[in-house]
């Protein structure tokens, strides 16, 4: 199927309307998600950026309901996935059948469930050579997105990149300054910076490589990357400097 890349003025004000319509106790990233829920016929969204200045690459704005967010928490998981191939490419990534990602991508296939169904397109956010991280959209049944559906969505996720970056400050490479208001990290994703710390520490490893290894503990024991995380700050668990040990 082709991308359509035609900027969709209507979609993107469609988009801006809808932001303004959605209720006023919903802030932040969230406020993003349901907007887009509005405006395009996918099931469910979630937006994640790539943060490499935090030496643990992904990030989870938000997601529209539980079942996104286990999606995102997994490729965090994982290190692989739609997703991140989105924002590594800087182009968009569609999977037209769940079933096709534990051919692509075998780790995260392997964390998810095989009755899986539905598909998932992933749409980088990215302006010329600033590449945020990527917008993902479900739907429950499996097929492609037409070219209206497409051009509709490429636009939203114009618009959301430029939402994120409309607080940049271009000497900062810190997440919440570079996107200013939007940025609102969950309280898991402040536990898994802290594990990553905790286990450099222990291990005397680069924050990187303690990341990797927090990575790696979720997914032989089937965690999420979060549940791994939050073991170890509430020190229930303690990696060993032996790769294959616990």
């Amino acid at each position: 199927m082709a991308v359509v890349n035609a900027f969709d003025a209507v979609g993107s004000e469609r988009f801006l309307a809808a932001l303004t319509a959605v209720p006023r106790d919903i802030g932040g990233p969230p406020r993003l998600c349901a907007a887009c829920l509005r405006v395009l016929k996918v099931q469910r969204v979630a937006i994640a950026i790539t943060v490499d200045f935090a030496e643990t690459g992904w990030e989870v704005l938000c997601a529209s309901d539980p079942i996104a967010d286990r999606f995102e928490a997994l490729q965090a998981t994982a290190g692989q996935g739609p997703g991140f191939d989105a924002a590594a490419r800087g182009e968009p990534v569609n999977v037209e059948s769940l079933a096709l990602i534990h051919h692509r991508w075998p780790l995260l296939g392997a964390a998810m469930d095989p009755a899986e169904s539905g598909a998932v397109y992933s749409i980088p956010l990215q302006a010329g050579a600033a590449r945020l991280g990527v917008l993902d959209l479900f739907c429950d049944a499996p097929g492609p997105l037409d070219g209206a559906q497409w051009a509709a969505a490429t636009s939203v996720a114009t618009m959301v990149t430029m939402i994120l970056l409309s607080d940049q400050r271009a000497e900062s490479d810190r997440a919440e300054m570079v996107l200013g208001q939007w940025w609102n990290s969950a309280p898991r994703t402040r536990e898994i910076h802290q594990a990553s710390g905790m286990v450099a520490a222990q291990l005397g490893v680069p924050v990187r490589d303690a990341y990797a290894r927090l990575q790696g503990h979720a997914f032989a024991h089937g965690h999420t990357l979060a549940e791994v995380a939050s073991d170890v700050v509430a020190r229930r668990l303690r990696l060993s400097p032996d790769p294959d040990g616990p």
